[in-house]
């Protein structure tokens, strides 16, 4: 017996705190922020999670996807 799938909607929003040489990116899911992308120029990208715990990551895609598998693994 297979699940139903159900709709998900993800979105990227760029937060206040973007200025030349920062990037700061909050992403949600259905409407819930999960987490924040944080990249200053010459540096690695950090992911951090709506629990507080920070990882790198190497681009920014990157950090998506690492934030939508954290918060299937634990949400979902």
């Amino acid at each position: 017996m297979a699940k139903s799938s159900k709709k998900i909607q993800v979105e990227v929003k760029e937060t206040a705190q973007n200025k030349e040489g920062f990037v700061e990116l909050a992403l949600y899911v259905n409407q819930e922020q999960i987490g924040m992308i944080q990249q200053e120029e010459g540096k690695p990208v950090t992911v951090i999670t709506n629990a507080g715990t920070e990882s790198k990551a190497k681009s920014i895609d990157e950090g998506i996807n690492n934030l939508l598998m954290d918060y299937n693994l634990h949400q979902l």
